[in-house]
Order: structure tokens, then sequence, then C-alpha cells
């Protein structure tokens, strides 16, 4: 069957992507700009997709953008920057009711991709900068957004040991970088960046919903056809796997007022996101240690039998070709932790893999599969992924290739894994007992 993605290009370096799927009652179109992570320019990236929605030329404030959303029958605007792999994403969304039914025939879809276009294409500016209270406004909030991640342990720990081990590429940038850089934004600063980015990112258009998706493309087809375009800068490259290494762990600990240390491990794969074992790197993922599943080696082991951990569970990151585990423990348990850890990996590597626990992981991630289309921005989320892996494969083409998998290729998936760095957040008062 083929990926139900329709995709054609529209302009240099950018591209419109539609699903239909008749189960929606509405259509989300969205506007998403890809460019390499970097630590130079990731802090004024994070603050432009929130100045741009406060309003743009001819809609001159939030609050009469927000009363043309309300006119299209209580559309939703989002505003967000995601990092994936090496790359930083600035996303602009707006999700509709389907054109059939609006009252009157109002062609809703077409009306909120020009919404989308007067946004990403003519924002308001004010002596050659965005205008400055709406840059203060949102620097203010997003040091707040910044220092707010750290309320987070468990994300702030898995964070730190993406830093920490992989610091020497962009994908060791935070989400947001840091905020002793948002204080020195100037609001001409902000539009000079956008410009460039306008000029030099890769665009990927989305539209995903039960309507038609032409009207909404030619609405973009006919605005980006004016846009000054970098075509070799907008080229789509891909996320470079994390370097196997050789030589000691790399380990670092950071103490904090914790009451639940956090120890974090993580192993690199060497593998690129289109290499034909991904799926098993994936499946064995899931065996080992994947969130949620109950019938996981680590789950089993280290907080069922042993009771080392309050949680223990693993992810990969297709991306980078990293499997990452994270476990909430005490202190004086940490060590044992991580021995525990290394000892399930070498039973997945030696193939002793169980077969509640094989159907567990293979339930799950076909399930997971099976639910993408409960959601309209899961749809997108997907695709956006399958591009940025240079996929193009449906949720079912990837559950079937979970099907095709042997227990031996799990096991050589599992052989991939190199331990690579270990990040431990424990108690400021640890450190007076040791």
């Amino acid at each position: 069957m083929d990926s139900p993605r329709k995709m054609r290009g529209i302009s240099k370096g950018v591209s419109f992507s539609s699903v239909q799927d008749p189960r929606f009652k509405t259509n989300r179109i969205s506007v998403n700009l890809i460019t390499s992570l970097n630590k130079e320019t990731a802090t004024i990236n994070a603050l432009i997709p929130q100045v741009l929605r406060k309003g743009f030329r001819g809609c001159e404030d939030f609050t009469e953008l927000n009363q043309r959303l309300q006119a299209l029958y209580g559309a939703y605007l989002d505003a967000d920057v995601q990092k994936r792999g090496d790359h930083q994403i600035l996303s602009f969304s707006i999700t509709v009711i389907s054109d059939r039914f609006a009252l009157h025939g109002e062609p809703i879809s077409a009306q909120a991709a020009e919404i989308l276009c007067d946004l990403t294409l003519h924002p308001l500016e004010e002596e050659g900068g965005f205008r400055p209270q709406y840059v203060e406004l949102e620097k203010t909030a997003l040091i707040d957004t910044i220092e707010a991640e750290i309320n987070d342990k468990h994300s702030y720990s898995v964070n730190s040991l993406i830093r920490e081990m992989c610091g020497g590429e962009p994908y060791g940038v935070p989400r947001y970088c840091f905020p002793d850089r948002v204080g020195e934004i100037t609001p001409s600063a902000a539009l000079a960046q956008y410009r460039e980015l306008l000029r030099t990112a890769r665009i990927e258009l989305f539209f995903v919903g039960s309507g038609d998706p032409e009207p909404v493309c030619q609405v973009f087809e006919e605005a980006f056809q004016s846009v000054e375009r970098d075509c070799g800068a907008s080229a789509l490259s891909r996320s470079t796997p994390h370097p196997l290494r050789e030589g000691e762990i790399r380990r670092k600990t950071e103490r904090m007022a914790v009451t639940q240390s956090k120890l974090v491990l993580g192993f690199s794969t060497g593998i690129p996101a289109d290499a034909g074992n991904v799926s098993a790197v994936r499946m064995m993922s899931a065996v080992f240690g994947g969130g949620g599943i109950p019938a996981s080696k680590l789950f089993l082991n280290l907080r069922e039998r042993l009771s080392l951990c309050y949680y223990c569970s693993a992810r990969y990151d297709i991306y980078k070709g990293l499997v990452i585990v994270s476990c909430g423990v005490e202190h004086q348990n940490a060590k044992r932790a991580e021995e525990e850890i290394l000892i399930q990996l070498r039973e997945l590597q030696e193939g002793n893999i169980s077969d509640r626990e094989y159907q567990s992981a293979l339930l799950s991630l076909k399930n997971a599969y099976a639910t993408i289309y409960e959601n309209d921005a899961s749809v997108e989320n997907f695709y956006l992924g399958q591009l940025l892996t240079g996929q193009d494969l449906s949720p079912e083409q990837e559950r079937k290739k979970l099907d095709a998998l042997t227990r031996e290729e799990l096991v050589q998936a599992a052989r991939t894994l190199r331990y690579d760095t270990v990040y431990l957040l424990t108690g400021k008062e640890e450190e007076a007992h040791e």
C-alpha cells in the first residue's frame, strides 16, 4: 500500500504535503521552517514564533487576530519550536473545521491558509525590526520557559545527559539554548534572523484533514512565489548519527535539592535514520525498556524484581541513533541500578528474550502506529519525521515491518549498542555521605 501522503514542490525549497482522511472533522494547516540547530541562533529562533503569532500587517494586534480566528468558527492557532536531531523547526499551525461544515459554504481552510501566509510572510515591523513591545514580552516568557524546564527533573536529567553526550554536535544544543542569551536579542536582530530563515530554511507545508487540500495549496503557492529563496541552502540534510566512541565511559554528577535521584544512561548505535535495521533497533529498545511496557526487561527486573527504582524506561532516538535509559532511584541504589541495566542489556545481546517480552513490545509498538490517526497533529508529526529521515512510509507500512522482524535481528541490533555516557542528578546532602 502506498503512503497516503501526497507531496509536491511549490517553490524553491518549499514543499506541500497533504494527508486526507474522512474520519477527521477538522483540517490542520501548518508551516514548518526547518533549519540547522546551532547555539548561535537557537535562542533567537525560539523567540521568533511567539513574536510572529501576535499579528501581521493589516492585523495589528493579537486581539484583532483572535477575532479573525473566531470568525472562522473558532479556529485554533499555535506556534512552537521543536528540536529533532540536528534540526530546529519553527512551526505555525491553524486547525479549523472542515469546509463542509460551514453554514454558508465559506472556504474556511483557504482563509486559514491566508492567515498563516500573512503571519509568516508579512510580520509586524517598526523601525527596521519586530514591534519592540512584543519582543520584550516574549523575551520574558522565553526566559520563564527555559527556567521552568528545570522543575521537571525527569526531562531535565535526560536533556542534561544529551548535552553531556553530544556536546560537540548540534544535537547537544538545548531546545531553547540558554536564558543568558535572551537578553541580547533586539527587535532588529530578530527580524534580520527571521528574514534569513525565510531565505534559507527548508519549508514544509502540511494539510491534514478530511477536506480538499487543493485550495490551500493554491494559497500557499501564490504566496511563496514572491519569496526570495536560496535553493542550495534550503536543501534538507539528514541528522548525523552520534559517533561510536572508544575509551572510558563519560560520567557526570549534578547535585540539587531533590529527594529522588535521576540516573540516565546514553548508548550509541551509529545507525543512520534511513538504515534498513532501524525497525529492529526500535523493537529492541521496546523489549529493553520501552516506556509504558510492563513486560520490558528493565521494568520487570529493576522495578518489579529488585525494587531498585521508581521507574525505568528506554527510548530510541532515530535521528541520532541513540538509546537513552532513564530511571528514578534512591541515591544509594544508583550504582546497583546501573549495573543491573547493563546486565539486562547483555541478556538482550545474548538472545535471552522471552515470548512475553517480545509479544508485549510488538503489541505496544503496533498499537502506537495504529493510534497515529487519532488526531491530525500526530499524523503531521509522523510524516514530518518521515521527511526528516528520508522515508516515505505510512504507519501501516511501519507496522508491517515490525511483523517481519526476527529475534535474531533484535539480537544483532542490541549488539550495536555502545555505552557512552552516564548522568546522575542527586541530592546535595548526599555529597556529605560520600
